[in-house]
């Protein structure tokens, strides 16, 4: 496939985009203005997602587009996570099971995302895993080449 010219999405763009789920920082003053999500916050995360991104896995600009903004909502998301905690930040998987009394709750995450250290990473907030539902998809069946009797294939997002 090859890859398309395409053009990273903007702060605003991003804004656009996920209008209802951020705090953004209002033009009018406020009395602390790190209670809401700021432009650098988002370019921040949009410079970490382009780190870890491949546009060839997707056709259309509008798809690739989609995707990558739901990678940016994850890394802001654990951003924010991370910095409202300092150097005491720390960040879990999601919860396998829990219980209180009579009451237990329990998820599952496929063992094939929990056991990569590529993809587990994304389950830590919702919008990266809305990040692996839209990415895992593309993946399937790609091939790398094999030389050397080493793997030296690419899926974009490090499934083999």
């Amino acid at each position: 496939m090859t890859v398309p010219s395409w053009t990273p999405p903007s702060v605003s763009d991003f804004q656009a985009f996920f209008f209802r789920d951020f705090p953004y920082l209002p033009p009018e003053t406020v009395s602390n203005p790190l209670d809401y999500v700021q432009p650098q916050d988002i370019t921040n995360a949009i410079n970490l997602a382009l780190v870890n991104f491949n546009p060839g896995l997707f056709g259309a600009n509008a798809q690739i587009t989609t995707v990558f903004l739901y990678l940016v909502a994850f890394y802001l998301t654990q951003n924010l996570q991370v910095s409202s905690k300092g150097i005491a930040a720390q960040l879990n998987f999601p919860t396998a099971s829990a219980g209180v009394g009579g009451v237990n709750v329990s998820f599952t995450v496929p063992e094939k995302i929990t056991k990569s250290p590529f993809l587990s990473v994304y389950t830590t907030n919702a919008y990266g895993m809305a990040y692996l539902s839209l990415v895992l998809q593309q993946t399937i069946g790609n091939v790398g080449a094999v030389g050397s009797g080493e793997y030296q294939g690419y899926s974009g997002i490090g499934v083999r």
